[in-house]
């Protein structure tokens, strides 16, 4: 692999004997916005990233969740791809209008993250879903875009990730697709504000 472009340099570090790529936090939470910019029922809110987590504000159905999540493993295959994401410290349901009442119950009787994660059963659209540990978030990949079904339809890719101060190390268990990846993951425009300001 040839030396990166200067502009890159900050952004993006290989590894080449441990197989592994690091992104910036600056350059993951641009294409995790790209990637979840038409999936419907979800919006991404606010961003800000943390030495061993990333705080984000999501807002899902008409729910609204400000969570303290580190990627775990993603994986791409037949088309679809499977996101496992550490919910190590917070998890909460934010102030909504459909929340309040419902919310403000459960938490009166001191049902705590048990009663978080009953009640994130019953809301949580196909597909998203919370063990009280982890999220996983399952779906078909858009047949365009950054991350297409098509890349994935004969192939597969598995990432494992690691998240330290500076940025987010991925490391492949399977190689096929990972150039695909790469060129997805170079070509995403950083954002044009500061992360987490």
């Amino acid at each position: 692999m040839g030396k990166l472009p200067s502009g890159l340099s900050g952004e993006v570090a290989v590894d080449v004997g441990r197989k592994r790529v690091r992104l910036s936090h600056a350059r993951v939470e641009a294409l995790t916005r790209r990637v979840l910019r038409d999936v419907r029922p979800l919006t991404l809110g606010e961003w800000a990233n943390l030495p061993r987590v990333y705080d984000v504000r999501v807002g899902v159905s008409g729910w609204k969740l400000r969570v303290e999540v580190a990627l775990e493993r993603l994986e791409f295959a037949s088309g679809r791809y499977h996101l496992t994401l550490r919910t190590p410290g917070r998890v909460d349901l934010e102030e909504s209008r459909m929340a309040s009442a419902l919310v403000q119950g459960v938490m009166r009787v001191g049902g705590g993250k048990a009663a978080l994660r009953t009640l994130l059963e019953q809301v949580l659209p196909p597909g998203l879903g919370w063990d009280g540990q982890r999220f996983t978030v399952a779906g078909a990949l858009p047949k365009e875009g950054v991350v297409a079904a098509r890349l994935f339809e004969s192939s597969s890719l598995v990432v494992n990730a690691e998240h330290v101060a500076e940025g987010l190390w991925l490391s492949a268990e399977a190689w096929p697709g990972l150039v695909d990846l790469m060129q997805a993951v170079l070509t995403v425009d950083l954002p044009r504000k500061p992360p987490g300001t």
